[in-house]
């Protein structure tokens, strides 16, 4: 039996939609791109840190390498075990918004300069 995601319910910060969708922080824009692609949003509980990304957990590792599927190539993805409680397997999808030329862009950190006048970080790119 899959994981049942109601148990992320556990505090006032996370909202509850219907078909068993739990979600925390900025979450409309990605899922809006699941259900536009075609992705049955039902079961799962989103972590959105920010537009560009977050995690989305999901009760089997199916509906995991599906998520993962469906947010490329706009999106780089990441599908991995989030962890086991009672016996039960819960999966994770993490996912960074892409650039149009393929890069993944710093979601946190848009300007990088060291104190030495270093430009590290520029419009959310590592510059090397």
């Amino acid at each position: 039996m899959p994981y049942d995601m109601s148990r992320f319910a556990t505090n006032r910060w996370i909202k509850t939609h219907p078909n068993g969708v739990y979600t925390h922080g900025s979450t409309e824009p990605i899922l809006s791109v699941l259900d536009v692609r075609g992705f049955e949003v039902r079961d799962l509980f989103l972590i959105g840190f920010n537009d560009s990304c977050g995690t989305l957990v999901l009760p089997t590792e199916r509906r995991a390498q599906n998520a993962a599927a469906v947010l490329e190539p706009a999106f780089a993805t990441r599908v991995y075990l989030f962890g086991s409680r009672d016996g039960e397997d819960v999966w994770a999808t993490d996912y960074t918004r892409r650039a149009l030329d393929g890069t993944t862009l710093s979601a946190f950190i848009t300007n990088l300069t060291l104190t030495d006048g270093t430009v590290v970080i520029r419009d959310g790119r590592w510059i090397r």
